[in-house]
């Protein structure tokens, strides 16, 4: 049964991850990369300046955080992952909400992008949160709206799951 464990672990990114109930922000930063393969975007780290000045977050409420967006403007994604100061949890949360909003109300998106950010997730568990706005860029022509915002949350839910499976 342990070993069973450990390979849920390894196989969800974060390495031991059933008996470790805190892992490194890096890990799970890990898990969603590997949860993507060649169809993760971003691919530049966001510093703590950054992190404020592009983003908007106020990293004060941050204990640690990994965090990364593409250097090609043109792709929306970003994967923001934080574990809050202690006691700090629901208004690390509330602060990355705040920012999904503003992407989602963005009117600079480019079109095809829309559905992408529309998809955008806010995930926590205890004092971690994540702002999950990646996935594969949908190439299908001639598709609906609903059909493009359909696949663009499939693809968000591989993050949401590998953040998850980090616990």
């Amino acid at each position: 049964m342990a070993v069973f464990g450990l390979f849920t672990g390894l196989l969800a990114g974060c390495k031991g991850s059933s008996a470790q109930k805190e892992p490194a922000v890096e890990d799970i930063l890990k898990a969603v990369q590997e949860a993507y393969g060649e169809d993760y975007l971003p691919d530049s780290d966001l510093d703590e300046e950054m992190l404020s000045q592009i983003m908007g977050i106020d990293t004060t409420l941050m204990e640690s955080f990994a965090a990364q967006m593409p250097v090609i403007s043109a792709h929306p994604d970003r994967v923001v992952i934080a574990k809050a100061e202690k006691g700090k949890g629901d208004a690390l949360e509330e602060e990355l909400l705040r920012v999904r909003t503003a992407l989602v109300e963005d009117q600079m998106i480019y079109p095809m992008n829309i559905a992408k950010t529309q998809a955008c997730r806010v995930v926590r568990k205890g004092d971690y949160a994540a702002l999950l706005l990646v996935g594969a860029v949908d190439v299908r022509e001639d598709v609906s709206e609903e059909e493009q915002l359909s696949f663009a949350q499939d693809e968000v839910q591989k993050a949401v799951d590998a953040f998850k499976g980090c616990f």
